[in-house]
């Protein structure tokens, strides 16, 4: 149509409305991204304050690789290394094959060392502070699963130097305590990584530390944890007149922390009773505290945690930590215990007198190539466990 001879331009439809439209949109998905990333800031920095309630000492990283002796691989462990480049190799040169199986290699695990020390309050630096209880935990982040296993103190272990020092031909439990007198806790935690590569193949990953006091708190935060005790481990408890005040009975009793203690690091229950079934009452009772937090909810979970974390003493940095949480909590749902046995697996006993006290301690002389290829197996997925080692 025209008027006065000119054409009438078309109104326009709702331009402004759509226009309007998009800027509402983008401000709206501004507006959720500020909101998601400040949410992301503060997870981060309440996880972040999590972790610093912790006792965090900087440990010295051990280069493995340079601190290898020449029995440090075994056959078993070259072939599986030799097996693992050439899968590898096939893999990215043939793209277009069928996914090949998954080969264990050392990526798969982080081993974490727990250590459970012996010094008491109001002990001084020069005062015992040795490994009464240490425990590897292996995490394998193919299979998710969780290995345990206890590192027997008794173990006689060769030697080694660190920073200057030199020790050798005394035992594990002791080693803990060298470091210590040297460097604090930093000491403890390098001095033991570097005796239990050297002696069984180990590559601890990171370090934890609870002393008898932590320990003790955590079981009463937790509210005792349950476990079945033999008529022997009961009239042992019973007897134990320093940690604990009351009398339990055969069967399931809930321990709490004093008497808790007692039963892990109990030793003499029956006559000629070795630090096997000590390491094995070990293990029960961690299962039995995992079985205990499966039952709590998550605000009293973090209400533990909250209370926990300043009796740990741990060689991991904050990023480290946060970096272990992004990697275990996908799969915490899945992951499987596996209680585990001893390193060395296989040994012989002995008495002798390696303090030069005139007192007969005893010792264990173990295989050091055997016990290498069974804990490179637990540890690295090197080579094949071997049978007699169970």
């Amino acid at each position: 149509m025209s008027k006065g001879g000119k054409y009438l331009k078309p109104k326009a439809t709702g331009g402004k409305k759509k226009g309007n439209a998009k800027k509402t949109a983008l401000v709206v998905a501004c507006i959720v991204l500020a909101l998601l990333l400040a949410v992301m800031i503060g997870v981060y920095a309440y996880i972040n304050g999590l972790f610093g309630k912790m006792n965090q000492v900087e440990v010295e990283k051990i280069d493995y690789a340079a601190l290898a002796t020449e029995t440090y691989e075994t056959t078993e462990a070259t072939e599986a290394a030799e097996a693992t480049e050439v899968t590898t190799e096939a893999t990215t040169e043939a793209t277009t094959e069928p996914t090949e199986p998954h080969v264990a290699s050392s990526a798969d695990y982080i081993n974490f060392l727990v250590v459970g020390q012996a010094a008491r309050e109001g002990e001084t630096k020069n005062q015992d502070r040795s490994a009464d209880t240490a425990i590897l935990f292996t995490l394998n982040t193919h299979e998710k699963t969780l290995t345990m296993t206890s590192l027997l103190r008794d173990t006689l272990i060769r030697g080694a130097t660190y920073k200057g020092h030199t020790w050798g031909g005394i035992k594990l439990t002791t080693v803990y305590n060298m470091g210590y007198q040297w460097n604090g806790v930093a000491g403890s935690m390098e001095v033991m990584n570097t005796t239990l590569f050297l002696n069984f193949g180990i590559e601890v990953d990171h370090n934890f530390e609870v002393d008898f006091n932590g320990f003790i708190d955590l079981i009463n935060l937790m509210g005792g944890v349950d476990i079945e005790l033999t008529e022997a481990e009961a009239a042992y408890l019973n007897a134990d007149d320093f940690w604990v005040y009351k009398d339990v009975e055969p069967g399931w009793n809930n321990l709490s922390g004093m008497p808790a203690l007692s039963f892990v690091r109990m030793r003499k229950v029956n006559n000629n009773e070795s630090d096997i079934l000590r390491t094995d009452r070990q293990r029960r009772f961690i299962e039995a505290i995992i079985d205990k937090l499966k039952t709590k909810s998550v605000s009293e979970l973090m209400d533990l945690v909250n209370a926990a974390l300043p009796m740990i003493t741990t060689s991991m940095s904050n990023d480290e930590l946060m970096d272990m949480a992004l990697k275990v909590l996908p799969m915490l749902s899945e992951l499987e215990l596996v209680k585990g046995g001893t390193c060395p697996a296989n040994y012989e006993g002995d008495m002798l007198d390696i303090y030069k006290d005139g007192r007969l301690h005893s010792v264990l002389y173990f295989n050091e190539q055997e016990t290498k290829a069974y804990m490179r197996a637990i540890t690295e997925g090197e080579g094949v466990i071997a049978e007699t080692a169970e």
